[in-house]
């Protein structure tokens, strides 16, 4: 995100006033470290099992922006984390529909947010985020609690903004 050091910043006063632990993981080379098949990817899941274990007793919820939505999905079922946040996610990538209907889940707490223009690009794949967007909606609503907010603007638009509107939602259901 632009300005991540200012929105970690934020992150952190916005959950000092919450009941609920930050745990903050930072990403330094993003297409092998939330790539689902990499080494890096894998470690970063263990990372991730790490902290759930730590702190077993409470509610684990994963977020994501862009690529590291998906990465914040995949690492849902995997881990069999409580819920997910997945903001503008790349769910245009592909295998995602495969590994989804390999991968069953319920009983999870799900957010999906995605702008309005992240579709009018001219990657042909990039191009088919708001149709798999809403599949996985689909899929997701069956068996879980999740809901889909289509918000104004592009990838880039209002990013820190949309990720507090999951906390939100996640959190304490607004």
């Amino acid at each position: 995100m632009k300005g991540q050091d200012e929105f970690i910043e934020q992150s952190k006063l916005y959950f000092q006033k919450s009941t609920y632990l930050l745990e903050v993981i930072e990403i330094n080379d993003w297409q092998d470290e939330l790539s689902l098949n990499s080494k890096k990817g894998k470690e970063l899941l263990q990372k991730i099992k790490k902290i759930k274990q730590e702190n077993q007793s409470l509610k684990c919820y994963i977020s994501g922006y862009s690529l590291a939505g998906l990465f914040s999905l995949y690492a849902m079922h995997e881990l069999d984390l409580d819920g997910a946040i997945c903001v503008s996610g790349s769910l245009w990538k592909e295998g995602w529909f495969d590994y989804l209907k390999e991968h069953p889940i319920s009983h999870k707490k799900i957010y999906l947010s995605l702008g309005s223009k992240e579709h009018k690009t001219r990657n042909v794949l990039m191009k088919n985020v708001v149709k798999n967007t809403l599949e996985t909606y689909e899929i997701y609503q069956k068996e879980n609690q999740c809901i889909f907010e289509k918000n104004v603007g592009n990838h880039f638009f209002q990013s820190e903004e949309r990720m507090m509107k999951g906390w939100d939602y996640i959190l304490y259901e607004k």
